[in-house]
């Protein structure tokens, strides 16, 4: 089945090919997120279930069903990935389809406590999943707590949006890709408001992305402006930066949770 141009999924595999030109730099990185979307949209074109809304969304999430497409995402880590992540995919494809479930349902928990490489995987096969469920949740403009009000969560990123003459701030859940709105200028981590212990740093050939970072807990998340680059796509454009996850480690911040490829 081939997406309709106008899917997300076909938008962000477009942005990445976009992007790949952009930085050549992370073209390895950036083919290799290609095929995990495509992977992704398979398993959202496949997922129909509908949402129950007495039931909390990580809990409506079968590690059993979703297992079923582990073997498939582990053929492409072992032919397309990177060594460390193409030899884990090898363990996990000796040890089972009990284990695998074993993976999803600790991936499921709040917060999620796996290692790196198990959260790609984990996160590759729920995130479409979690993704359409979250789609069939109202939005709540009252909404103002740091993690996502539909499966509760942490940001992965900020989105910058046009707002009448500035920009509103959006957080984008690391779990099930929910938009929700939030205040401009705090620490989502630790609610430091002292614009000057909250720096920001961007490099320039990348101006639309820059790091939010928070010298009271030293953690840090990187920030989309869509009102400097309206054709970014945050969620590839994010990714694709990983030069700025770079420069707030080498200065000491942690990233509140590391993006679907590891930074």
């Amino acid at each position: 089945m081939t997406a309709p141009n106008n899917s997300p999924w076909e938008t962000r595999a477009s942005r990445v090919r976009e992007l790949r030109n952009l930085y050549p730099s992370a073209t390895d990185l950036l083919e290799f997120y290609e095929r995990v979307l495509r992977f992704q949209r398979n398993v959202a074109q496949d997922f129909k279930d509908a949402l129950d809304p007495r039931i909390a969304l990580r809990e409506q999430i079968d590690p059993a069903v979703a297992s079923s497409r582990m073997p498939s995402l582990l053929a492409l880590a072992v032919e397309h990935g990177k060594d460390a992540l193409a030899q884990h995919a090898r363990t996990l494809q000796t040890s089972g389809a009990a284990s695998w479930q074993t993976l999803l349902h600790s991936a499921l928990a709040t917060p999620p406590e796996l290692t790196a490489l198990d959260d790609f995987f984990a996160r590759a096969t729920l995130q479409p999943i979690a993704e359409k469920l979250q789609s069939q949740i109202p939005a709540n403009s009252n909404y103002s707590k740091p993690v996502c009000p539909a499966c509760g969560g942490l940001p992965q990123l900020a989105v910058l949006r046009p707002e009448g003459e500035g920009a509103s701030r959006w957080l984008l859940c690391s779990f099930c890709l929910r938009e929700w709105l939030f205040r401009r200028i705090v620490c989502l981590w630790c609610g430091e408001e002292d614009k000057e212990k909250l720096p920001r740093y961007s490099a320039e050939e990348c101006v639309h992305v820059h790091v939010e970072a928070c010298d009271t807990c030293k953690r840090y998340l990187k920030a989309v402006d869509m009102t400097v680059n309206g054709n970014a796509v945050p969620l590839m454009d994010e990714a694709a930066l990983a030069v700025l996850d770079v420069w707030a480690s080498e200065h000491g911040y942690a990233k509140v949770v590391r993006n679907l490829i590891g930074f």
